[in-house]
């Protein structure tokens, strides 16, 4: 793990916002599996959901609830292999996203299943639709959820956020919406109203930034 300095926001109408600091897994591009510090274990460490990692078919998953999902086993090949695969990588089980469900895949879910204190057969079933379903949905980082952040760390009633749904990655390979904040008092007085713009990460850090 990592400490992660939060950003102090600077004052937007008279507003200072001091961020407390968060412990943040390190990442290793996808893999998500980090050494431990003593010996040769290995901690499973989350892979941070944006909506760029996110195949638009997977929403067609919540048009059913986990028992009316497929049952997925090794040897599928599917979209919905395809998810199982992200959130298996979200979850810290290091997995290739292709679609095939072979005998790695099948490893990793035991071990998802083990974790979680399912009945570990490497199946797909309803239990463990209901866990991959309801981690994506509370994890995914959508503008939705970028912009409450940015109404929670600036707690300003007079101003609104928007932005064009675009997904940024820094250099550090944390990925950001950039928002943009306006005044409802300037909007009704005529004006823009933009008083100002913010990266927003997923982290729930809120840096002042420019235009992109």
């Amino acid at each position: 793990m990592r400490i992660s300095k939060q950003f102090v926001v600077t004052p937007v109408l008279g507003l200072a916002v001091l961020a407390t600091p968060l412990a943040l897994p390190t990442l290793g591009g996808t893999t998500g599996i980090a050494e431990a510090a003593s010996g040769n274990e290995q901690e499973n460490e989350q892979v941070q959901l944006s909506e760029s990692a996110i195949s638009p078919e997977f929403q067609a998953l919540f048009n059913w609830p986990p028992e009316e999902q497929p049952i997925v086993k090794q040897g599928s090949q599917s979209f919905e292999v395809e998810f199982i695969q992200v959130m298996l990588n979200h979850f810290g089980f290091e997995t290739e996203v292709d679609g095939v469900f072979g005998s790695h895949t099948d490893q990793q879910v035991h071990q998802l299943q083990a974790e979680k204190g399912l009945a570990q057969d490497g199946i797909v079933g309803v239990d463990t639709w209901t866990i991959l379903l309801e981690e994506y949905e509370e994890e995914i980082f959508t503008k939705e959820k970028a912009i409450n952040f940015a109404e929670e760390a600036l707690d300003n009633g007079d101003l609104v956020f928007s932005g064009d749904g675009a997904l940024h990655q820094d250099l550090d390979g944390q990925v950001f919406y950039s928002l943009r904040a306006q005044s409802k008092d300037y909007m009704e007085d005529g004006g823009s109203g933009t008083v100002g713009f913010y990266d927003v990460y997923q982290n729930g850090d809120v840096v002042e930034s420019k235009p992109r």
